[in-house]
């Protein structure tokens, strides 16, 4: 009886980690640099890295607080808006290009034009994919 629990439980923990992948990405220091460089190209330490702003103090918290990427299949079909409706932060880098597949070691979520602080939750479809990409209101 003992054994039938124990396979019980084991057999529930599986399904509910197998019944829905969600991606968490962890951005590290370099990631974020990279990203940073990718949209502002030779600008990118007058108007970031050593600027008086407070520029590099939001882009980071941004991305280690609130953004996450998840893959999400039971959303197909829901009327989230496309990251392509954004817009391209371009000003500075105007080769870059609406990702239409996701890659956690290259997606920069920099260059598109989320709001990065807002009011509540916003929610949109990386274009073509079942990611769903979740902006957070700062804590």
């Amino acid at each position: 009886m003992k054994n039938q629990i124990t396979l019980l439980v084991l057999l529930l923990i599986s399904s509910f980690s197998f019944g829905q992948e969600i991606q968490e990405h962890k951005y590290s220091d370099q990631f974020i640099k990279d990203c940073i460089v990718e949209v502002f190209q030779d600008q990118a330490d007058e108007l970031v890295f050593n600027s008086s702003s407070r520029r590099l103090a939001v882009i980071t918290d941004f991305f280690k607080n609130n953004i996450s990427v998840e893959y999400r299949p039971e959303y197909h079909g829901k009327g989230f808006d496309l990251i392509s409706s954004l817009g391209l932060n371009n000003k500075y880098n105007s080769s870059l290009q609406v990702d239409t597949h996701y890659d956690s070691n290259v997606f920069n979520p920099l260059k598109y034009r989320f709001s990065m602080n807002p009011r509540s939750k916003e929610m949109y479809r990386i274009d073509n994919t079942d990611y769903i990409i979740s902006i957070y209101p700062s804590k």
